[in-house]
């Protein structure tokens, strides 16, 4: 997957000068009647780029974060009580279910 910057050729830190000069070559490049998927993708790498929160919600979507997450030691008991609750068998009972 490419960036928008990098479909239109530019810096992510381009001026709104540069971001258009870009566009408009990329357009003349690629022509709608003769290249029409990139066509539409240089369309929206352009509207991307314009609506800067647009590009803002894909770069922290992007971004891995650490995963936060604590256990709680009475819950912990609990489902472990549970679960050697269900383990318990009886020597007859595990013969009755082998067989």
């Amino acid at each position: 997957m490419t960036s928008p910057y990098d479909r239109l050729g530019i810096s992510p830190n381009a001026t709104a000068a540069q971001i258009k000069a870009a566009y408009h070559q990329k357009l003349r490049e690629f022509p709608a009647h003769t290249h029409p998927e990139e066509f539409k993708a240089i369309r929206a790498a352009y509207e991307a780029i314009r609506n800067p929160e647009t590009v803002k919600a894909d770069d922290d979507f992007l971004k891995v974060r650490p995963l936060e997450a604590t256990l709680d030691p009475e819950l912990m008991q609990q489902l472990r009580e549970q679960a050697m609750a269900r383990l318990e068998l009886s020597l007859d009972d595990l013969i009755r279910e082998t067989f």
